[in-house]
């Protein structure tokens, strides 16, 4: 697949990176935003589960961390459950983030909040699956509030695209939604890392180039394929203050690995 516009490893992450060796020939320290963090959570729903498999985006952040930073050993914990919503997030979050005493939390939450209300014949998204944006952002902040008063740094992470069709009413729907994590992350002063910036423009810049409906960055237009999980993990560790280069070295000793397994 070539996507219009974008070198080989700029399709990852979408800024230009530096050539990297076979593999991480230096032990750098890690960007302010990680140096007391030696435990992240990362809680989320079926993406973010997934993401614990070979090549997923919290495989590889865990595969990148530990390349990049060899001398500050960051445990990366996945939390992710298949389903989940902020409502069930919130009721395991004491169980499942703040028992594991984390320095950082990341909050992956809204996919299934607003694709849950299309379901059962309810185009319009209004479907009791779904959560309510009022109900969505008590549940969100109620976490927030949760691991602040824990001593836990939370990064929240948007919203990616569903059915990858950009102007679908499901993602127009969550716009809201992304915008309430936007707020959220402002009143609290916590890292927002803006997955859609990325995802619409490889989208828009694939459809564009080919005129193809084809799916770009998941494997049913929800769960990410090794491009989007790729596209993920590049995304939030950039938005942690990981340089390029250090990215471009722990991505090759990351694809080292994967070859060895």
């Amino acid at each position: 697949m070539r996507l219009r516009g974008y070198g080989v490893r700029t399709v990852l992450i979408g800024f230009a990176m530096a050539v990297g060796s076979a593999q991480a020939t230096r032990a750098a320290d890690p960007p302010a935003a990680l140096e007391p963090v030696h435990r992240i959570v990362c809680l989320g729903d079926s993406i973010t589960a997934g993401g614990e498999q070979p090549g997923g985006y919290v495989w590889l952040v865990r595969r990148y961390l530990a390349a990049m930073y060899p001398n500050h050993p960051i445990e990366v914990i996945n939390a992710g459950i298949s389903g989940h919503k902020s409502n069930d997030m919130l009721a395991r979050f004491q169980r499942d983030v703040l028992d594991k005493k984390p320095d950082m939390v990341t909050i992956s939450v809204g996919v299934n909040d607003v694709w849950h209300g299309f379901m059962d014949n309810h185009p319009a998204g209004d479907g009791p699956r779904g959560i309510p944006l009022p109900a969505y952002r008590k549940n969100v902040e109620a976490m927030i509030d949760g691991a602040e008063k824990a001593g836990a740094r939370v990064v929240i992470l948007s919203a990616t695209v569903i059915k990858e069709t950009l102007d679908g009413p499901e993602n127009r729907k969550a716009e809201p939604y992304n915008r309430t994590l936007r707020d959220l992350a402002a009143k609290h002063h916590a890292l927002f890392v803006d997955y859609q910036k990325p995802f619409r423009a490889l989208i828009s810049d694939y459809r564009a180039g080919t005129n193809s409906g084809d799916l770009v960055l998941t494997v049913d237009g929800v769960h990410m394929n090794p491009l989007g999980n790729r596209v993920m993990a590049f995304t939030l560790l950039k938005a942690l203050g990981v340089t390029a280069k250090d990215l471009a070295d722990a991505h090759d000793a990351a694809q080292a690995g994967m070859r060895a397994q």
